[in-house]
């Protein structure tokens, strides 16, 4: 199995992508190889709507190049997913979403499924991972405390890798876009499963395929 992770923002370095990878690959199963590729004009970081637009051709073309060499499965990283639909309108193969991964889990998990992202500027949640660590901590315990969740998942990318220690301290659910993402990919390639034409019809419409 071959999965792509699409990086749809231009301000990680290579070794910051390198970082990542060696994470994604300590969660996978045996055989599931996981590349990168990230957007060469876009965005530095997705932090508005704007952000999204700016990084969403070229997602689109990361996607369909991996699609041509054979990739099994592509993530998109970035909370947010963008592109996501569009994503899955031009490829057969699965395009995974972070946010919507996580979204999924987290609801079978509680009954208030909760969003936590600290206020920090997402090429700054790196810098000092334990304060990050702690703020998060820190929403998650507000929210328990107003009854506004009992089941959580991480807003941003930015935070890969915190979801076990964070179950581990608060003792309730708190999901990883990393985690979450990955093993959504290996489920979808494994069971065989594609995006319902239906709901994401094929691009070009049938009157332009010529």
């Amino acid at each position: 199995m071959r999965i792509l992770v699409i990086v749809p923002i231009t301000g990680l370095t290579r070794e910051a992508i390198e970082e990542r990878l060696e994470y994604l690959r300590s969660l996978a199963r045996p055989g599931t190889e996981v590349d990168a590729a990230q957007i060469e004009v876009g965005p530095p970081a997705i932090e508005s709507r704007v952000d999204h637009v700016r990084a969403g051709p070229e997602v689109l073309k990361c996607v369909k190049r991996a699609e041509e060499k054979g990739y099994d499965a592509v993530i998109i990283w970035c909370g947010g997913d963008p592109a996501l639909d569009a994503a899955r309108e031009l490829v057969d193969i699965p395009v995974i979403g972070p946010g919507e991964s996580m979204r999924l889990l987290v609801s079978m998990l509680g009954k208030k499924p909760c969003r936590v992202v600290p206020r920090i500027p997402v090429l700054e949640m790196r810098r000092d991972v334990e304060k990050t660590a702690r703020l998060v901590r820190e929403e998650v315990e507000a929210k328990m405390r107003r009854g506004e969740g009992d089941a959580f998942y991480l807003g941003c990318l930015a935070l890969w890798g915190f979801g076990k220690k964070l179950r581990e301290e608060a003792g309730l659910p708190v999901i990883d876009g990393a985690e979450a993402s990955l093993k959504m990919a290996e489920v979808a390639v494994e069971l065989g499963l594609r995006h319902s034409r239906a709901s994401y019809p094929k691009y070009p419409p049938p009157h332009r395929r010529r």
